[in-house]
């Protein structure tokens, strides 16, 4: 007789804990897409601080460092990306000129971004690696820690439920032959992520850009 009675009554509170999953943030941020770039044809289109626009575009999908992965066009330069469950991964592709000539770095596989995200989650990359063109030694040292600040709504307030996080990343290229000093790069860039429709803002020290209209593609 007692089992007649608690079947429905934990049936009920299934069905309303399965409910209320869709209303519940926690559950609503877990299950979106906070940087889709797996659909071709999704684009981006993106007001700059001081005038212009940028547009990102998913192009195709390609193979990059024997990968296969998404190439994505943002402006006139090439992006490349795997989405995974898991993980977001970037191709990391450094280069300097040297004497008129442009040297590879370091070109590698990086997790951008590991998935669910949450408050206080932090992330750090580094690599060292040198190169040897026309005689000379390049030294390159590259870092980028990224930290999420927290959950909000996007600088323009047209995007809730975003998480907010802040990348720090420095590059020290060093010609190590008479006359050169290492030269050094620091950018600290803020950027808002949005459910299903990835980056709706990010701000540097001299520039900002702005979600103006996102299409997703197939």
């Amino acid at each position: 007789m007692r089992w007649c009675i608690l079947i429905p009554a934990l049936s009920a509170l299934i069905i309303a804990a399965l409910v209320g999953c869709g209303r519940n943030p926690l559950f609503y941020r877990m299950g979106a897409d906070y940087y889709p770039v797996n659909n071709i044809g999704s684009q981006w289109e993106y007001s700059i601080s001081g005038g212009g626009t940028l547009i990102v575009s998913v192009i195709d999908q390609t193979e990059k460092g024997e990968r296969a992965c998404y190439r994505v066009l943002s402006g006139a330069d090439y992006t490349y990306w795997i989405a995974n469950d898991g993980y977001l991964e970037f191709y990391e592709d450094h280069r300097v000129m040297f004497n008129g000539y442009e040297v590879p770095l370091y070109q590698a596989w990086v997790t951008w971004l590991d998935w669910p995200l949450t408050t206080g989650y932090s992330r750090t990359d580094t690599a060292s690696t040198f190169a040897v063109n026309q005689g000379v030694t390049i030294s390159h040292d590259w870092g980028r820690t990224s930290v999420v600040l927290g959950i909000e709504t996007s600088p323009d307030g047209r995007w809730e439920q975003c998480y907010h996080l802040r990348q720090n990343e420095t590059a020290i290229n060093w010609i190590r032959a008479a006359g050169f000093e290492p030269e050094t790069s620091i950018v600290q860039r803020d950027i808002w992520l949005a459910p299903d429709v990835g980056m709706v803002a990010r701000t540097t020290a001299d520039s900002s850009l702005t979600l103006v209209e996102y299409q997703q593609g197939n």
